[in-house]
């Protein structure tokens, strides 16, 4: 296969955008405005949101193996980055703007009906859309920069929205915080609706091209049944390096997902940051995306997968728990100390150059897999084994989402609090619960990291097997 062209390679990273509005959206706003300014409690935000991730667990591996097995003239994938794509749009808009005097349980349905809905049309265009990734290049480098592409794209709209928002729309109007005014994020999702729909519909028409490229439906496989998704997880699963990949994925989505959903509650509350603060978060965030992005080619070049993900991961756990450990500990100066907000920029530039770095290698990692399932298997999945890791994607925000919605509701957090009001052994249990879950969650990342044997002269040997069968 031909390497990609500019307009091919990155109209794909383009792609990933949509669902980087998302998790801009659930990761740093969701579960702040339904408790601050909706006022439902914690735990009910936390398990409407785990209970739209449950359905993902059924939703992904059907929406895998449809997409592995769909035969039409336009290929396997874009027909159902066009199904998914303006859905998931259209939803954003009503993610942020709940209908008035529903109630407590009416304000969790809601949550959770969008949720699911949101989730479902993601899934349909988010997982054709990373198995496109894997099947856009054979070469164990060019892997690397395709996934490095896609996920830095991702990672810049993920970082410019929340800054656009604490700029632009969650400012201190009149003495009033813009964080807890309802308005401002109906505004918020009009932005990320629109963002979601343009950026989808560039990655369709500017992939277009590689479609005759693309790999094909068997024409003498068995066509999809309901049962087929359950049989390929089952068949995707007897692959070690796949289990350990799930699994050192799952535990990196959670701490990444109690982290960044407690993050908001945290600038605004633990460190008492204004909005203009929050918003300069994004300048190491960009740089560190950006030196991630001219670093990763050469360091894959040198280095293999598993043990870059090993040392991220491990880099991310003391990360985590540094800044925090030291206010808890009494080593820092009181809020409002230059120090303190410099030390966060310092650990923010860290946190976000690791995370992006976990997200590209993991990526091209499991292409690589994908070639030793082929191996093993005589058959390609694709889609099965990107849905396990949009699942592990979605962890982020509903199993983290879970925790840190229980963490508020336990350390007694009240709706419409202002920063500088909470009690300082409410802020201690804030910090003392984020640094433990989040430490030991990346920690557990890199053990099962550790565990992955696929070095780049493994893959050299599954594909020479693999051309050699042919």
């Amino acid at each position: 296969m031909r390497s990609l062209n500019s307009l091919e390679k990155w109209s794909y990273a383009v792609g990933s955008m949509p669902f980087a509005v998302k998790d801009a959206a659930f990761v740093n706003f969701v579960v702040f405005y339904y408790t601050q300014v909706q006022g439902l409690s914690g735990t009910l935000t936390g398990l409407a949101m785990f209970l739209a991730l449950s359905w993902d667990a059924i939703s992904d591996p059907v929406v895998g193996s449809w997409s592995d097995t769909l035969r039409t003239r336009w290929g396997r994938r874009h027909p159902m980055l066009v199904a998914g794509g303006i859905p998931t749009a259209i939803l954003f808009l009503l993610l942020f703007d709940p209908p008035a005097h529903l109630g407590e349980i009416g304000v969790f349905s809601w949550l959770l009906g969008v949720s699911i809905l949101l989730r479902t049309c993601l899934t349909i265009y988010i997982i054709p859309y990373t198995a496109m990734g894997a099947e856009l290049s054979t070469d164990y480098d060019e892997r690397t920069i395709i996934a490095k592409a896609r996920v830095t794209m991702g990672w810049l709209a993920g970082m410019a929205l929340p800054a656009i928002g604490f700029l632009f729309f969650f400012q201190m109007d009149h003495g009033v915080d813009g964080r807890l005014v309802s308005d401002n994020y109906v505004h918020y999702g009009i932005m990320s609706a629109a963002l979601a729909a343009i950026t989808a519909a560039f990655c369709i028409w500017g992939t277009r091209t590689v479609i005759s490229r693309l790999p094909q439906c068997n024409p003498n496989a068995a066509s999809f049944s309901m049962g087929q998704p359950f049989r390929d997880v089952r068949i995707a699963f007897g692959n070690a390096n796949f289990r350990l990949t799930t699994g050192a994925g799952l535990a990196f989505g959670m701490a990444a997902g109690i982290y960044t959903t407690l993050s908001l509650y945290l600038g605004t509350y633990f460190w008492e940051f204004s909005s203009d603060q929050l918003a300069g978060m994004v300048v190491p965030s960009a740089l560190a995306t950006l030196l991630a992005f001219v670093v990763l080619g050469r360091l894959g070049q040198h280095y293999n997968k598993p043990p870059m993900l090993v040392v991220a991961s491990f880099v991310l756990a003391v990360n985590s728990v540094s800044l925090i450990g030291a206010r808890l500990l009494g080593l820092l100066p009181d809020n409002g100390h230059p120090l303190i907000y410099t030390l966060s920029l310092i650990s923010a530039f860290i946190a976000v150059f690791a995370i992006v770095t976990l997200g590209v290698v993991s990526a091209s990692l499991v292409a690589d897999i994908l070639d030793e399932q082929e191996l093993k298997t005589q058959r390609r999945q694709e889609g099965v084994f990107f849905a396990a890791g949009a699942f592990v994607a979605k962890a982020t925000t509903g199993l983290g989402a879970l925790m840190a919605g229980v963490v508020i509701d336990l350390v007694g957090i009240r709706p419409e609090s202002l920063p500088g009001t909470i009690e300082s052994s409410v802020l201690q249990s804030l910090g003392l619960f984020t640094l433990v879950l989040t430490g030991s969650m990346a920690l557990l990342a890199s053990v099962f990291y550790n565990r992955i044997s696929m070095t780049r002269e493994d893959h050299l040997r599954v594909k020479h097997q693999l051309e050699e069968r042919v």
